[in-house]
């Protein structure tokens, strides 16, 4: 009788360590869950964020009637202050810093992604006819496209 109750209390724990193993496995998908739910808000802000620079451009040289030198001519008057970039990519840090670039990354009004530093900030450049802000990354968004062709939200 003894050892019949030793082997149960041996099963016993035996499930329990199972159960606590599952929990633990379940803890495990809720984090990574959690994890892929701020990637995607990540993404969203820095979308959104990419939407009211560009309405602001817009607004900019409809009202100023030319192009701004930089992005910080939009600020405050027709932008609070620059978003953040959030692009959740390792070696990427969230950041509102702008790297201006010289005319020749636009060839045929498209940015030529191989004349980019990759910096992961926003990139601005424009032209007499064309102004671009996007998001200076190289790297795939979660729609599968480079990052710097991705563009705002509406």
């Amino acid at each position: 009788m003894k050892r019949l109750a030793i082997s149960l209390i041996a099963i016993s724990a035996a499930v329990a360590g199972c159960g606590w193993m599952k929990e633990d496995a379940s803890s495990r998908e809720v984090d990574q869950k959690v994890e892929e739910v701020e990637f995607q808000a990540k993404e969203t802000r820095t979308r959104s964020g990419l939407a009211q620079i560009e309405a602001s451009l817009k607004a900019f040289t409809d009202a100023e009637k030319r192009i701004p030198d930089s992005l910080d001519e939009l600020v405050p008057k027709y932008l609070a202050d620059i978003p953040l970039v959030e692009i959740g990519i390792r070696g990427y840090h969230d950041s509102n810093a702008v790297k201006v670039y010289p005319r020749n990354v636009l060839v045929d009004g498209t940015i030529d992604g191989s004349k980019l530093k990759d910096t992961g900030r926003w990139g601005y450049v424009h032209n007499d006819n064309q102004v671009v802000v996007f998001v200076d990354c190289t790297e795939k968004s979660s729609k599968g496209i480079p990052w710097y062709q991705e563009r705002g939200v509406y």
